[in-house]
């Protein structure tokens, strides 16, 4: 993190506090999204080797989904930082949540769908280090 990182939920404002609740709600719902998508193209899959892929790719969802929890409790846990999320910020990532329902509504690919949720958690990433949390 640099220096404008916080230490804990005490040092921010509650505008920052609820902007960074809000990126995590959004970046979980997108992780969600995704998710519940991968698994209905598995279901779907008749090959083998694709399936498996699919499985594999939701695994390492689940686990990213995992992460990202573990780093919001961490920091409101003070184990852990955060960069407070400006308003342009939470609305990328907003944006990207309506992006995954509609993803999901619309069956799209599960290489879209792959792109979408690491892009939210790369988002989320410049916010607080979910791996180290």
């Amino acid at each position: 993190m640099n220096a404008t990182s916080l230490d804990t939920t005490d040092d921010a404002t509650d505008a920052e506090i609820l902007r960074y609740q809000k990126a995590f709600r959004e970046t979980r719902r997108v992780v969600d999204e995704c998710i519940l998508n991968l698994g209905v193209l598995e279901e779907l899959e008749t090959g083998a080797a694709r399936k498996q892929q699919l499985a594999l790719n939701r695994t390492k969802l689940e686990n990213e989904r995992s992460d990202l929890i573990r780093a919001n409790t961490a920091f409101h846990a003070h184990q852990s930082t955060m960069v407070p999320p400006s308003p342009a910020q939470v609305a990328e990532i907003s944006e990207l949540a309506a992006q995954a329902v509609k993803l999901t509504v619309e069956s799209a690919t599960a290489a879209a769908t792959l792109k979408l949720a690491t892009s939210a958690l790369n988002k989320f990433a410049a916010i607080q280090d979910i791996e180290s949390a």
